[in-house]
């Protein structure tokens, strides 16, 4: 059976219109920035769910050029955590996890290395982006203004990335499912 390609493309476009004004609104509404971060990598997985990973390539590249046309800097945690993520989040959960020839027990700790090391590296870009351009080693918590070290905020958010992985990895497969029931192939 020949593939269409107008299709994935179609689908990719619907998952970067989505993504785009998910990230445009977190730069508007400081309040809901994590949230609609997320909702922009969920936008950015709707190719995923029908293995078209050429497709969340696409939407990923036209959302991250876009939305920095749009917002600037207030784009790069998408660009660098949240949407980038998802793609590679995918490629091992889903793809490298059902290699064959692979040790279980091998796949899983493959797996868990290189989603630490790829959290670690971007956060510390982010992190380091971030100190320069905006928070200078203090944030502002309900009013009170704290000083903090890097390791303090990388805790705190490696605690949050620990849930938040097995999360996306559910709402992933559900995702997969509604999608299946929306979209007829």
């Amino acid at each position: 059976m020949k593939r269409r390609y107008s299709y994935e493309i179609a689908l990719s476009a619907i998952a970067a219109a989505i993504a785009i004004l998910a990230v445009v609104a977190q730069a508007y509404v400081d309040v809901l920035t994590i949230a609609f971060n997320v909702i922009a990598a969920l936008a950015i997985a709707i190719p995923l769910t029908k293995d078209m990973w050429k497709g969340a390539l696409m939407a990923f590249a036209v959302t991250s050029i876009v939305s920095f046309f749009i917002v600037n800097l207030y784009a790069l945690p998408f660009i660098m955590m949240f949407g980038s993520y998802a793609i590679i989040a995918w490629a091992l959960d889903f793809k490298l996890y059902k290699a064959e020839k692979l040790p279980k027990a091998l796949k899983i700790t493959l797996i868990t290395v290189i989603k630490i090391g790829y959290y670690a590296l971007m956060f510390w870009g982010c992190y380091k982006l971030m100190e320069e351009l905006f928070f200078g080693g203090t944030i502002n918590f309900f009013g009170t203004q704290y000083d903090v070290s890097f390791y303090v905020i990388w805790g705190i958010c490696f605690a949050v990335f620990c849930v938040y992985d097995p999360f996306m990895r559910w709402v992933f497969k559900n995702e997969c499912i509604l999608v299946s029931r929306i979209v007829k192939k």
